[in-house]
């Protein structure tokens, strides 16, 4: 095991970023995690998910009308909170890259909506990094939960602590710009994104926020706040010591120009 990989390179870099309150947070991100119950108005079957997950389906505007993009929906939580309060003249994309993942998606959607929902639904597989390239000012409002470290799940698997470095959350933050760019492009002129991640990390949180306003013009912050949770320089963070919810980073971006400069 090198210095800089590992339980103590792990513990040595959240404490460098968290301070005194890492050894709390840690412990909070422990096992068990407090599950909120959303009821499908179709069946009334219940899935379990975490309440900031509820919240941050929620905090994506969305009218009449409006076309809708999950880019990466699996397993599709976040996806049932937005259709179990949707109207149904709103459509849904809902996009997976990961073929496991996708049918699990698939899977969820047919469980808890079944065969006589009203909605506008139709499930891709496409790299959720080109997309900007094939549809441009399409979506009024667009949902990126993207890819994460996810340190939470990490810490409940020993063999995967053991393997992480730092290199592992700044090679994320690029991918994940690479997708928040896409979003860029995709969205409508006054539409939305949503950026989440449900990691503790800045370089994968506000520091792709930077990242998006050093390299693209005509975009800004569209202002969110939860009676739980935190502001963050961007957006909005809900972490587990603080909240019983999360971890789990927003931030709500709208597009004021057609520019994709």
């Amino acid at each position: 095991m090198t210095k800089n990989r590992g339980p103590n390179a792990f513990n040595e870099y959240f404490e460098n970023i968290y301070g005194a309150r890492w050894p709390m947070l840690l412990a909070a991100l422990a096992p068990p995690i407090k599950f909120y119950d959303l009821v499908s108005p179709i069946n009334g079957k219940i899935y379990h998910l975490d309440e900031a997950s509820v919240l941050a389906a929620r905090a994506l505007p969305r009218k009449k009308g409006d076309r809708v993009l999950d880019m990466c929906s699996a397993p599709g939580g976040k996806a049932l909170a937005m259709l179990f309060e949707a109207d149904a003249s709103q459509s849904f994309v809902l996009n997976e890259r990961s073929a496991t993942r996708r049918a699990r998606l698939s899977r969820v959607l047919s469980e808890f909506l079944g065969d006589a929902h009203p909605f506008s639904i139709k499930v891709t597989g496409h790299d959720a990094t080109k997309w900007g390239l094939y549809e441009k000012d399409a979506y009024d409002a667009i949902l990126l939960d993207a890819p994460c470290s996810s340190e939470r799940h990490l810490l409940e698997k020993p063999e995967l602590i053991k393997q992480w470095s730092p290199h592992r959350t700044k090679t994320l933050a690029i991918q994940q710009f690479a997708m928040l760019a896409a979003a860029c492009a995709a969205v409508k002129k006054e539409g939305y994104i949503l950026y989440a991640t449900c990691s503790i990390s800045p370089l994968e949180n506000d520091d792709v926020i930077d990242k998006l306003f050093k390299k693209r013009d005509g975009f800004r912050v569209t202002p969110i706040q939860f009676e739980k949770g935190e502001p963050t320089k961007h957006g909005w963070i809900f972490l587990p010591d603080a909240c019983k919810a999360g971890p789990l980073y927003l931030c709500l971006i709208q597009k004021v120009s057609s520019s994709h400069a």
